[in-house]
């Protein structure tokens, strides 16, 4: 099996949810936190010939940064692969690790509603956390109010927090006023524009409208929807 400079974007990416990952036979790999609140998938352009765990992504992907064209050959046990260099002659025996020991995905989300609808450049996503940084807080706060849609970084605890908001338009919203909250420290995506849907069942999905790759995320509980 081929790895491609994309799939090991991703891969980086995902090693920032969890450490841990279980690849799966197919091609979409998915990762979700240890405390089940950020779920990730990807569809790759490999075919992952079987299934196997990783304890650690970081490790995984340094060793395959070693080669130029690295190529994973997999061994009949199927508790071991060599990672090996498409052109020189030179490997690393990898050792895969036990999935009891490993958080993985054990289901698939369903949004089992739409209630807000919205596009985020990679611009936009990039001054919301640059705004974070600087202001020292991490809520993100996304309401509509008098039919116009913000995003506001903040500390909701503190009534004196520093803020800073960004509008949003063409919001499509089902059912009129919503306080959405996320921590940004949830917010681990691979750089791009996103389409965001928000769920009253406290529940968001943020598909990347570049790269086969998407992220589901759970709101804070203090977050509101109109009935």
């Amino acid at each position: 099996m081929n790895v491609t400079d994309q799939t090991i974007t991703v891969l980086k990416n995902f090693a920032t949810i969890n450490p841990n990952l279980v690849f799966k036979p197919g091609n979409v790999v998915k990762t979700i936190s240890e405390a089940k609140n950020i779920l990730a998938s990807v569809t790759i352009t490999e075919d992952i010939p079987q299934e196997f765990g990783i304890y650690d992504l970081n490790e995984f992907l340094n060793v395959i940064g070693m080669f130029e064209e690295p190529v994973l050959l997999f061994n009949e046990s199927g508790k071991s692969a060599k990672i090996a260099d498409a052109k020189k002659k030179q490997s690393v025996n990898y050792f895969f690790s036990d999935h009891s020991i490993l958080t993985y995905p054990q289901k698939d989300v369903n949004m089992p509603s739409v209630d807000v609808k919205f596009t985020l450049s990679q611009e936009q996503m990039t001054q919301l956390k640059r705004a974070a940084s600087t202001l020292g807080v991490s809520d993100v706060v996304i309401s509509n109010d008098g039919g116009k849609t913000t995003i506001k970084v903040t500390d909701t605890a503190d009534v004196t927090s520093n803020s800073y908001e960004l509008e949003v338009a063409d919001v499509e919203v089902a059912n009129g006023t919503f306080t959405a909250i996320f921590n940004i420290n949830n917010m681990k995506f691979v750089p791009g524009e996103y389409e965001i849907e928000l769920c009253d069942k406290m529940i968001s999905h943020f598909t990347n409208k570049t790269l086969p790759v998407e992220y589901w995320v759970a709101l804070e509980k203090s977050s509101k929807f109109a009935n």
